[in-house]
């Protein structure tokens, strides 16, 4: 995969650095050509933090349906320094701290997995045409998108017929500028920095813009050129804990956790973002217009931990000191041992359990790109007719490498009463010593996504009067044909001289050559806020960072004889080719009332015809081995069979928007409508592989297989709204409720099928199969309500008149009756919320601006949500005292958040502005829970960077 090198980094940065050295020589001339005019009459204007309060006060008010919106101030600067932290901060939408949905065990300081309404279903537009990324899912990853490139965003939260379908949860729509927004040459950008104090870093970031437009003998023409780049450097540390399984100690019944973790990461993320629009108008009533977009993100994350989970062999020592909680879970133990087999000790050792230690590497890089061109007509002053065609393309590839060793753990004590866990190994030089560490295993792992759109969209709007009741008349229609290639290996797990082979095979890292083995401290762990466990011997990254060239000359050195493993590939299993081709096609009108019993009425009705066709081809690798079948033992013939499906829609979205004002400034909404969301492409994913349990005879008892489900349906969802808003100078409040019934609600759990299973002799049987994978669940079902403030204090007197406030509180219930997690017992939990959703959520925004300065404390917080009800590392088996095997499939909850950030401006004049900034000043952990009810206990627990930034700006 390719990388910017230090020379493209250096160009950036010099170009910066000419261009606000220019901007300063400029702003000289400026300040005097101003001073040579202060007898002219000065316009006030209203600019920084109150036009963007103003500016999203105003979109909201003039919506036809209920959104909320966030404006870039006067300078072009959203409040935040990703589109994911942007949005955290409109009311009823939320981000997780977490790489990906679904995989709670790895930390992202940015955020991800935005919900509106408790929603990851989530729909996203570019200027209000469908944008996403090629990652299996359906949505633009928001994370790859340069906020600097962007004029605002609209969080649309009901639904109108004339707004691509998608979103059952909303739409996140993307506002860039065009040309024709800019009355005058406009030259504007920033140079940055930023600094991680975990990770001690430091990275810079860089914008520059320019507009201008045109008066020409073929009409007005306007162009404008806008590239963002920035390199953001952090590090998290990990305490986690295995699940906790039941024992008897002292004759009571009790749980103890099967092990425990412990982890340094590091990720740097590289983004660089381009934007170009070109406006031409022949006459003022047609324009032209032509958008290009383009998003880079390089992503490069290590992490080096050591997993120590002994599973149900983990036991408290007879005599150890030991409390318990009230539902039997472990809190304190002097002494935790493992009663299960560990070749690694010597000599009189006992109670050690294995451990794996890993470093990983892991290499992304997303690129999305969006052309589109249209036009909007007004051959009379009662049409307007606009049409658009659109492409994009979207790639991204995954390359992940970890390295393994293996080492016996010896006995240790915990204690989980604090904030953090305390864990002290009764013999830390044991796990950091080469001699008694052993080389266990290689795993490689790649993805290549690629998905393409082809688009055309047309509406025509017929104003039929300005004072009857029906006011206006609006239809229009879509294709998209969008396809999406996702080739995602296997986890190519090789083992090199693993503990379950004869000890006298094993290879210790003591014995490796120089530079391959490298034995860590784990400076710094959590800021010394709890103690380090062990540091550990591991496997180099130098070794990590030579993949994939090195990794057959790996296991030449320190595998078995005659191993010559070669970097994973691609099969036909790992291949799928999904479609989606809509026609659609809505009618939709507006209606009022000027003076309704003294209030004014307007609103609008429609319908949208979806016509939605999901196809998926794929491959299903068949089993290997040999087996006991038809009275004789044969060799399963292996091979990949042919896997499809499919399920096309029909539907009829109707929605109903109406709003009342007693007043201009009072509005009173109402919102009834249906919506859809298609399945992920991961979930469509027809391919796969399957797998034969046998017993100790080698007879066949069973099958599983791990693919998606091509035949899902969409999920239809039926929405209420209601919204109450008060609109006043310098600011906006409103209350808003909404109910959501979700029908076919999407889940992810082991569900029964019915698959040809290639046999000995060439026979292929239809076998029932116990899949994990996707399936349409019961209905899910979502209430809640939103409140928000946004004002500035005008009425105070000076100086205190420039403070203002930016707050809002919703909150959501829910019920998911579909999911599939079991407790440690083997009991169905039931009650879980829908996933991603909290109950509780809260933004809460103190505001300055008067003169030169404008300055912004922020605090966000969210309560616990389902991250998912099935997790890999919280599922599996074990054998209980009975000698019964119990399967288990803990949800994982991320706990009570929230973080601190600020933000102070100075403008020295009108075109350059000083902006230092600081996020996570209050050094917020993160923190996820397992399990349910009274037997939940805490699973993960992450610290991660204050990160603080200085940013010049300039604008001309």
């Amino acid at each position: 995969m390719s990388w910017p090198q230090n020379s493209y980094r250096s160009f950036v940065l010099a170009g910066a650095s000419v261009l606000v050295l220019g901007a300063l020589t400029a702003a000289s001339v400026a300040r005097a050509q101003a001073a040579a005019a202060d007898d002219e009459l000065q316009e006030i204007v209203v600019t920084g933090q109150r036009f963007a309060v103003s500016d999203a006060a105003k979109r909201k008010a003039n919506a036809d349906q209920i959104l909320d919106s966030i404006s870039a101030d006067d300078a072009g600067k959203l409040p935040d320094n990703s589109v994911t932290e942007v949005l955290q901060r409109v009311p009823g939408v939320s981000i997780t701290h977490f790489a990906a949905v679904g995989d709670p065990d790895h930390y992202s300081v940015e955020g991800s997995g935005v919900t509106v309404r408790g929603l990851s279903q989530v729909s996203s537009t570019l200027n209000g045409r469908e944008a996403f990324s090629a990652n299996g899912g359906r949505a633009l990853l928001f994370e790859d998108v340069p906020p600097e490139l962007l004029a605002g965003i609209d969080v649309v939260k009901s639904g109108t017929p004339d707004i691509i379908e998608g979103g059952i949860g909303g739409s996140v729509n993307l506002r860039t500028k065009m040309p024709f927004d800019y009355d005058k040459e406009t030259i504007s950008g920033s140079v940055g920095a930023n600094y991680g104090d975990f990770i001690q870093q430091t990275k810079p970031d860089a914008s520059i813009l320019y507009a201008n437009r045109w008066q020409t003998s073929i009409g007005e023409i306007g162009a404008m050129f806008d590239v963002a780049y920035s390199d953001i450097s952090t590090r998290h540390d990990t305490i986690q804990v295995e699940p906790y399984f039941p024992q008897t100690f002292n004759g009571k019944n009790v749980y103890v956790p099967g092990g425990f973790d412990w982890r340094s990461g590091n990720f740097d993320r590289k983004r660089l973002g381009a934007y170009e629009a070109l406006q031409w108008s022949p006459n003022p009533d047609l324009t032209f217009y032509q958008t290009g977009f383009r998003s880079d993100y390089w992503s490069k994350s290590t992490e080096a931990g050591v997993y120590n989970t002994g599973g149900n062999a983990v036991t408290v020592s007879p005599g150890s000191t030991s409390t318990f909680g009230p539902s039997g879970g472990l809190l304190t133990s002097n002494n935790l041992s493992s009663t299960g087999w560990d070749p690694l000790q010597v000599g009189s050792e006992t109670g050690g359990s294995l451990a794996t230690v890993n470093p990983g590497l892991t290499n992304q890089h997303n690129v999305t790109t969006d052309l589109s061109q249209g036009m909007k007509w007004t051959p009379t002053s009662n049409w307007t007719i606009n049409t658009d065609f659109q492409y994009a393309v979207s790639q991204a590839q995954t390359q992940r490498i970890d390295l393994f060793s293996q080492v016996s753990v010896p006995s240790y004590a915990i204690d989980l009463t604090g904030d953090l866990p305390s864990i002290k190994v009764s013999n830390p030089a044991q796990v950091a010593d080469p001699s008694r560490t052993i080389w266990y295993a290689t795993m490689d792992h790649l993805e290549n996504h690629i998905g393409r759109e082809l688009s055309w969209s047309g509406d025509a709007e017929y104003k039929v009067s300005e004072s009857s009741f029906l006011r206006a008349i609006k239809v229009g229609a879509r294709f998209a044909d969008r396809t999406e290639k996702d080739n995602v290996s296997g986890y190519n797990w090789v083992g090199l001289t693993p503990s379950f082979n004869d000890p006298s095979t094993f290879k210790y890292l003591s014995n490796a050559a120089p530079g391959d083995v490298t034995v860590s401290g784990f400076s710094n762990f959590f800021r010394g806020a709890t103690a380090l466990p062990s540091a550990a011997a591991f496997p180099s990254w130098a070794l990590a960072e030579g993949y994939p060239e090195n990794l057959t000359a790996i296991h030449h050195a320190y595998g078995l004889p005659g191993d010559n493993t070669q970097p994973v590939t691609y099969t036909a299993a790992t291949l799928s080719h999904t479609k989606t081709r809509t026609e659609s096609a809505y009618i939709m009108t507006r209606f009022g009332e000027d003076d309704l019993f003294g209030w004014k009425m307007n609103g609008n009705f429609g319908v949208r015809i979806v016509n939605n066709e999901n196809s998926s081809e794929g491959s299903i690798q068949q089993p290997t081995g040999t087996v006991f079948y038809n009275g004789a033992s044969g060799t399963l013939p292996g091979g990949f069979t042919a896997n499809s499906g499919g399920h096309n829609s029909l539907m009829a979205l109707p929605s109903f928007n109406i709003q009342f004002m007693p007043q201009d400034d009072i509005h009173l909404r109402f919102a009834a409508y249906q919506s859809m969301s298609n399945p992920s492409f991961n979930a469509l994913n027809a391919s796969g592989q399957i797998s034969l349990i046998t017993n100790a005879s080698q007879q066949i008892t069973g099958a599983t297989t791990y693919a998606g489900n091509p035949d899902l349906k969409p999920q239809l969802s039926n929405n209420l709204d209601v919204s109450l808003e008060w609109y006043m100078p310098d600011g906006q409040v409103h209350l808003a409720g909404f109910y959501k019934q979700i029908k076919d609600y999407i889940s992810y759990g082991v569900t029964p099928l019915n698959l040809p299973i290639a046999l000995p002799g060439g026979v292929t049987q239809v076998m029932p199969v116990s899949s994990s994978g996707y399936f349409n669940a019961s209905p899910a079902y979502i209430k809640g309500a939103e409140f928000g403030v946004q004002k500035f204090f005008s009425f105070l007197p000076a100086p205190f008149d420039g403070l203002g406030i930016d707050a809002n509180f919703t909150y959501i219930n829910s019920r998911s009756p579909g999911d599939l997690s079991y407790d440690m017992l083997g009991n169905r939990i039931t009650g879980l919320p829908v996933d991603l959703l909290s109950k509780y959520n809260y933004n809460i925004t103190g505001m300055y601006e008067k003169g030169p300065i404008s300055a912004r404390l922020a605090y966000t917080w969210r309560s616990k949500y389902l991250l998912t009800p099935t997790a890999n590392g919280t599922n599996g088996t074990y054998t209980n005292a009975a000698g019964q095997t119990v399967t288990y499939n803990l949800p994982i909850f991320s706990d009570d958040y929230g973080s601190l950030d600020a933000s102070i401006a100075y403008s020295f004049d009108d075109h350059i502005t000083l902006t230092l900034e600081a996020q996570n000043l209050t050094n917020s952990e993160t923190k996820t829970l397992m399990g349910y009810g009274s037997q939940q206990y805490g699973r993960s627990w992450f610290v991660a960077d204050r990160r603080y930034s200085a940013v010049v700006r300039f604008t001309y």
